[in-house]
């Protein structure tokens, strides 16, 4: 049997709410390097808290170089 649904919604302790981002990011970490493995594919992630937003973007706009980037970057920005 399986888990159960976990319903969805904010996290309103600020401590809580950081140490469960922190958690995920680290599950989804692994994910995209398993899938990396697995299928022998190239992942990126971009993964930021709502704090680092516009340094993180910013950063990745800088280093964009083919049309496939720059189209994601419009829909963010």
């Amino acid at each position: 049997m399986g888990r159960g649904r976990v319903e969805l919604k904010r996290i309103e302790n600020k401590i809580n709410r950081q140490v469960t981002f922190a958690k995920r990011r680290n599950g989804l970490l692994k994910k995209a390097y398993e899938l990396s493995v697995l299928c022998d594919a190239e992942v990126a992630l971009i993964i930021f808290s709502k704090r680092k937003a516009d340094s993180v973007l910013v950063g990745f706009v800088r280093s964009a170089r083919g049309n496939h980037e720059k189209k994601i970057i419009s829909i963010f920005m």
